[in-house]
């Protein structure tokens, strides 16, 4: 029985899964939607601090705005959700106490992503997240939460870790051994600012700081230690090598690019569009041979498996099928990080220089193993950092040349790192 037959037959003998998605801007407002229109699974809360904006995302769709309860009332919020009443909430706090099965984190927000995943899974609710910044720098604190509590927590199908995920999955399926697991990137500017992305935003309607992590290569590199984490694969060297090729030759020349196997990596330029891509080697390559070669997949033994799109919120009912029908989180974090994201200065930083958040003017972020990362800032606490040294351009920020605010997600990376 295929997965959406069994979410139909979910619904008729149970009821839908009531989720919770927090954050109503571009993705937030996509898996609304998604969900929406998924059986098994309904959007039966949305969590935004513009309320306006979440009520936009349901009206979006049809529903009536006046069918819509906009509260901070634990008691209406509860009888709206049990009653299939669309609901909006300002406070994401509330959903510990209602009768939600699964919270989705849509917002890409830190210290705020942070809270309100923890706070879900000491609750008692499942999480989704979409959140790679939070997952890269606590993925580990998360995991640990959640089997603590009985419940589960994992990354989302649709965003590049997650496509590359369910690659993987398919080609070990098939007998095949992954490599190296790399990440698509068209072109890269790590000094790009705000200012000099200010056009890429207004074509593609993203924020300036989201458009600019793209294209500083920020988000890629966090993508990239996300997965790091989750599979014990490692960069070669920090910052990756940014493999240039095409989808044709992408086997032969990532192959003699990478010092060996268990390495992530992205490709950059080329044809690969907006893909991600797996190398895999058969561990009884001479009995298969001769068919890869007739499938149009080359002379190996390195084969390259490629998909060339990720469609984000479109994806991510299936990780929340796989959650309520099997229990079974897309990818699991069960050790320390091998993996950190070091803030590298996007220009001449001052002392006592307030720096500003991802995708902004100060750092930008490159992967490095984490006995490489030691001592240094990563990214995803730049936000919370001020400067106390000079930091030449291009240097990696030394932990011991900021101040960091004493905030939730500060304080939860200096435990899981023995920092006191």
């Amino acid at each position: 029985m295929g997965i959406w037959d069994r979410l139909h037959r979910r619904s008729d003998e149970i009821g839908d899964a009531t989720v919770a998605v927090v954050g109503a801007g571009y993705v937030g407002t996509g898996v609304v939607h998604a969900i929406a229109q998924s059986p098994g699974m309904r959007p039966s809360l949305i969590v935004n601090r513009n309320t306006d904006r979440a009520v936009a995302a349901l009206t979006q769709m049809g529903v009536d705005e006046d069918s819509i309860l906009v509260s901070d009332d634990v008691n209406d919020l509860t009888a709206a959700i049990r009653a299939g009443t669309p609901a909006v909430t300002p406070h994401a706090a509330i959903g510990a106490d209602l009768p939600i099965d699964v919270l989705v984190e849509a917002t890409g927000a830190l210290n705020y992503g942070t809270e309100t995943i923890l706070a879900m899974l000491d609750a008692g609710k499942h999480v989704v997240s979409f959140n790679a910044e939070c997952d890269a720098l606590l993925g580990w604190v998360f995991h640990e939460r959640a089997r603590s509590n009985d419940v589960i927590y994992t990354i989302a199908d649709g965003d590049q870790p997650g496509v590359l995920f369910r690659l993987q999955q398919q080609i070990e399926a098939m007998g095949f051994e992954a490599t190296a697991l790399l990440n698509c990137k068209r072109h890269l500017n790590v000094h790009q600012n705000p200012d000099t992305g200010a056009g890429y935003a207004a074509r593609d309607t993203t924020s300036a700081h989201m458009t600019t992590s793209f294209g500083d290569g920020t988000k890629m590199q966090v993508e990239q230690a996300l997965v790091a984490n989750a599979t014990g694969m490692i960069p070669d060297v920090r910052g990756m090598h940014g493999i240039e090729s095409t989808v044709a030759n992408a086997a032969v020349d990532i192959a003699a690019a990478l010092s060996g196997p268990g390495r992530v990596d992205f490709t950059l330029g080329g044809d690969f569009g907006a893909g991600v891509g797996i190398l895999g080697t058969h561990p009884n390559h001479d009995l298969h041979e001769k068919a890869m070669r007739f499938y149009k997949m080359g002379d190996g033994p390195d084969y390259f498996f490629f998909r060339p799109y990720h469609l984000v919120h479109l994806e991510i009912p299936l990780t929340i099928a796989e959650l309520i029908l099997d229990n079974e989180p897309l990818a699991t974090i069960d050790a320390p990080h091998v993996a950190e994201v070091v803030a590298i200065a996007k220009k001449d930083l001052a002392a006592d220089e307030d720096l500003d958040c991802i995708g902004g003017f100060s750092a930008y972020g490159h992967i490095d193993t984490a006995e490489g990362a030691a001592g240094y800032l990563p990214v995803g606490l730049v936000e919370y950092a001020k400067t106390t040294q000079p930091v030449a351009q291009d240097d990696p920020i030394p932990l011991a040349s900021v101040e960091l605010d004493d905030v939730t997600i500060v304080r939860e990376w200096k435990a899981m790192q023995g920092i006191s």
